[in-house]
This record gives C-alpha cells, structure tokens and sequence, in this order.
C-alpha cells in the first residue's frame, strides 16, 4: 500500500517564488586552500540559536545561523554602516517579488520595510562565503529582544549549504568545517531533503508508516506545527493534546499561538517523545528545542547527510507550569512585555517588571532562553524571583 505523506510544507521564512541574480563581480575573495582543520569553534547557550562570528572588512559581527531562512538578512543598522542600500530599480523583479513572499511564524513580513544592500566579502574564519544575491536588509530589533543580545544578520541556507556544521550539546559548542568531517564518531547516520527555497527536511513518520518531511530551522529556539498538519497528526494516530495558548517574538514581532503536546511520532525507528509545539499558519519546523534531544549532530551539506548521536530523542516535553514571554531590553531581562495571551501572567507578576534574580541567581539577558525553560517548568513552590517595579526591588514566590 502506497505510504500517504502528511502536508509537512514550508519554513519559518517560506519562499513562494523562485529567483537568482547574476554575482556581483567584486565581492568574493579567493577562496582559500580547503584542510582538514575547523574554520571555527563557538560557544552555544542550551537551547538557542546557534550565533556564528563571521568577519566582514576585518571587523566581527555575529549572525544567526538560521536554515529557515533563504538567504542572508541583515539588520539595518549594521547593513548602514558596512555598505551601500541598492535603490529597488537595480534589484530584478523577481527577486523582490520573491522575498515580498516570505514570512515568519507569527506573522508576514512587509515588504515595505525591507532594503536590498550591496553584498559585501563575509568570512567564517578563513572561509570566504559566497553570495549571489543582495543583501536583504530588515529591522531585526524584535529579533534583539527575543535573543538576549544585539543580532547583526542571519546565515540563511546559502550560507548553510558551503559548510559543514557539528554541534555537541554535551559541551555547548559548534564547529564548522570547509571539508567533510568524519562520521565515525556518531551511531546513525539519515540522509535529508533539500530545496531551493528551503533548508534541510528530515523526515519525521507515525508507528504507522506514515510521515512527511519537516523543516530543520536552526533560527528559530522552539518546534511549530501547521494546524492542518497537527489534524492530520490527530487523525492518523498521533496524540495531540492543546494545552494553552502563549506569545511569542518573532522577528516581525510578538504574536499568540495555540500550544500542544504531541506524542506518537518517530525519527527512523527510533520513537519521539513529547514534543511541545506552537501552532502556525503553515510551517512544519523542528527548532533548537528538537535539536537539543541529540547529544551531538553534524550536517554535511555536500552528502546531504544528517549524523547523529542521541540518549534523549525520548524525551517528553512537559507541560508547562506556566505560561511566561520574556524580552531583553536595554541589557534587562523584563517580564510580560511580549505577553498577551488569555492566561495572562503569573500571579504577582506585571508587565514591565525587571527581572534580576531567580533564585538568589542574578541574571544575563544574554541566558534568555534557559530562563524561559526554567521559568516555564519549574514546580509550583519552587521559584524565588527577584525584580524590580517602578524603581523598588520586590520579591515574588511562584
């Protein structure tokens, strides 16, 4: 019987249509002779998005690398500063109509906000990556807010696909390779899809057989799923519990999203445990919260080739104990500004209180997402958190 495969489509930036410019003759440096050694080894926070140093005119600015996007973006305030805007006459038609398609998970991007910017030579370590296309140049301000620190761009799948990426969960780091690193170090190897428009896919069945591929969007911390495909999950055997509703920031901003648990589902043989997802309007994507189940990961773009190493692909996500957005804002960590959802904030809690400890702990905005994590799992009776409101230090129990 022919295996039915689930609608698992789109990204967290989704490309309706297709488009390429010519190069641009004087931005790429000559590559460098490829070696076996790293190109770069960077420090990874548990649970965000990996942030890649690259170099541009021999200064250093720190991208997101972000599979769910096409191509590299770029915030406004850093694309000024290194290079020239391309009025939209010199950008090809197609190539504008094609990124006015894109969009985040909570909401569309507007085209009217977006800029096209003359590319300039961008390195990791040595390596030169190439870029065919402008610049796109947006407001990543939300993104800052979101991420606990200042974001200059995103690595989109471009940028992803010249190199090789390795992650090991167990001691918090990313390394990136020119060459093909060896995968004898890992127990499973799984080839995975790619596209134009699209980043790496795996493919993601039930106990049934039946699946489809989804989305591997390093740029976004947490997995979200399609409400018509978390149906069709229901439908085929899955189990699909809605547990709530929270807010979210995206880079376009903050946005309310139906949340669930949804359990059943398998990566080759091996069963799934509880995956706490957010509903969109259409992308299927596994974040960094998937990617955390893995003790360490390698991607070799040129194989097509996804290698892994995992004791906590297992793992059930648990519901959370709260529902609670934080932002960064002005190097704090702030409470409830993001939040909009019925359930409203924990008791004791307003919005804007400044977050300074949690647990006799102080706090960095720079740790946002573990924060995140422990504020929402924590037990009841559990949370000491130190803040201060309108200029006064208080302390809330949770």
């Amino acid at each position: 019987m022919k295996k039915k495969n689930l609608p698992f489509t789109l990204s967290v930036i989704t490309a309706l249509l297709t488009a390429c410019t010519p190069a641009q003759q004087d931005q790429q440096a000559t590559p460098p002779k490829a070696t076996d050694e790293p190109l770069l080894t960077t420090a990874l926070r548990p649970y965000a998005q990996p942030l890649v140093p690259v170099t541009i005119d021999g200064k250093t600015y720190h991208f997101i690398l972000d599979t769910g996007a096409p191509y590299t973006f770029i915030d406004t305030r850093t694309a000024a500063a290194l290079t020239k805007a391309m009025p939209d006459a010199e950008v090809p038609e197609y190539f504008r109509h094609y990124i006015g398609g894109l969009g985040t998970l909570g909401n569309d991007l507007d085209i009217h906000q977006m800029t096209y910017w003359q590319p300039r030579p961008l390195l990791i370590g040595r390596q030169p990556v190439a870029n065919s296309v402008p610049w796109v140049g947006m407001d990543l301000s939300a993104f800052d807010q979101s991420y606990g620190t200042h974001v200059d761009g995103l690595l989109g799948a471009t940028a992803f696909r010249q190199l090789n990426w390795s992650t090991d969960n167990l001691t918090g780091t990313l390394t990136i390779d020119a060459l093909p690193p060896s995968t004898a170090g890992y127990e499973r190897c799984a080839p995975y899809e790619d596209a134009f428009g699209a980043g790496p896919d795996l493919t993601i069945q039930l106990a049934n057989g039946n699946g489809g591929p989804m989305r591997i969007d390093t740029g976004a911390s947490y997995d979200s799923i399609s409400a018509d495909t978390l149906r069709v999950l229901g439908e085929q055997g899955a189990n699909v519990e809605k547990i709530g509703q929270a807010t979210r920031l995206a880079a376009s901003g903050p946005y309310d999203a139906n949340v669930y648990l949804v359990g059943g589902l398998q990566f080759g043989d091996t069963p799934i445990g509880k995956l706490k997802v957010y509903e969109s309007s259409g992308a299927n994507n596994l974040g960094m919260s998937f990617l955390s189940r893995f003790d360490k990961y390698v991607f070799i773009p040129s194989e097509m080739l996804f290698c892994y190493t995992t004791r906590q692909l297992g793992r059930d996500d648990q519901r959370p104990v709260r529902q609670l957005e934080l932002s960064a804002e002005q190097g704090h960590l702030v409470i409830g500004t993001a939040n909009r959802s019925p359930e409203g904030l924990a008791s004791g809690l307003q919005v804007d209180d400044v977050l300074l400890t949690v647990n006799g702990n102080a706090v960095k905005a720079i740790d946002i997402e573990a924060i995140r994590h422990q504020l929402a799992d924590a037990p009841s009776g559990s949370l000491t958190l130190g803040i201060e409101r309108h200029g006064e230090a208080m302390i809330i129990k949770l």
